[in-house]
């Protein structure tokens, strides 16, 4: 059964989509490093999607990431 994804939950992706860093998405919400990083690992294991992938500078959205972002934000 789908349940509805926390809406703290898809602040924290979005804000580390934008940010490409978990520290600088927990600063920006006001939120603790762990905090996001275990929102991340929710909404990954709630959806089933490799949402992020590690790069040299950060974080990037997948694929996957990206089309579930537009989701979210656009509601479709």
């Amino acid at each position: 059964m789908t349940h509805p994804v926390d809406t703290k939950i898809l602040r924290s992706f979005a804000a580390v989509a934008r940010e490409g860093n978990v520290s600088r998405a927990a600063e920006v919400l006001n939120l603790t490093q762990p905090t996001v990083s275990l929102h991340l690992k929710r909404l990954a294991e709630d959806t089933g999607l490799t949402l992020f992938r590690r790069t040299a500078s950060g974080l990037e959205l997948t694929r996957e990431g990206a089309a579930h972002r537009l989701r979210a934000v656009g509601g479709a």
